[in-house]
């Protein structure tokens, strides 16, 4: 059948937001912009999806995002497989966001607390405080071996920060066009290692070069 699905995106068991409602569509695009004041990095920000009925509305799954992974002043797109224990259904489906997370300007009395949280939550994953961005834009390949028969892509690495391009292009000739920011730590020697994969249809992957 066909549902008339909306979102509503909570913190702390309240309600934040609650998206439109795209009738008869089991792939609705919603295409809305939002910003959910966040006071501390250490909530889950959860994301329910309901069905809408005249009377009350039917769970069609829900998902969760860990506030402390999103990284500052860098949008990343998130594809989160929904899931009710309740349902019988093994597929769910996805919700696809795309997140940012960012310091509300003129506001550093209260801000002093979150940025501390944010240093906080980045030094506890990597055990120190990293003191710079490198900002590398991955565009194009060229005269890859093989490229027009199998999938390219492109691993980034910089100490134990990975990145992988999220554009598989059958091309000799692929093009990217995509950012990737990695923390830097100028007490560290670490080398950026860039491979190149390639990918056939049998989820055969394969490392072309370095």
């Amino acid at each position: 059948g066909t549902s008339d699905p909306y979102v509503k995106f909570k913190l702390n068991g309240k309600t934040l937001y609650k998206s439109k409602v795209v009738y008869k569509n089991l792939n609705p695009v919603w295409d809305e912009t939002v910003v959910l004041p966040v006071q501390t990095l250490d909530q889950k920000l959860w994301i329910k999806v309901y069905d809408r009925d005249l009377t009350t509305s039917d769970f069609m799954g829900s998902a969760f995002v860990a506030l402390a992974e999103l990284e500052l002043n860098r949008t990343t797109e998130q594809v989160l497989k929904l899931e009710d224990p309740n349902s019988l259904e093994d597929d769910m489906g996805v919700i696809v966001l795309n997140l940012s997370l960012a310091v509300k300007q003129g506001d550093f009395k209260r801000n002093s607390s979150f940025m501390r949280s944010m240093r906080l939550s980045d030094s506890l994953r990597k055990n120190q405080l990293w003191n710079g961005l490198v900002t590398i834009t991955l565009l194009e390949g060229k005269n890859i071996p093989g490229g027009g028969l199998a999938e390219i892509f492109i691993l980034l690495k910089l100490g134990d920060q990975r990145y992988k391009s999220k554009t598989l292009c059958k091309s000799a000739n692929p093009q990217w066009r995509e950012q990737f920011d990695f923390h830097y730590f100028s007490d560290r020697k670490d080398m950026l290692d860039i491979e190149v994969w390639r990918k056939d249809n049998k989820k055969h992957e394969e490392l072309l070069g370095t």
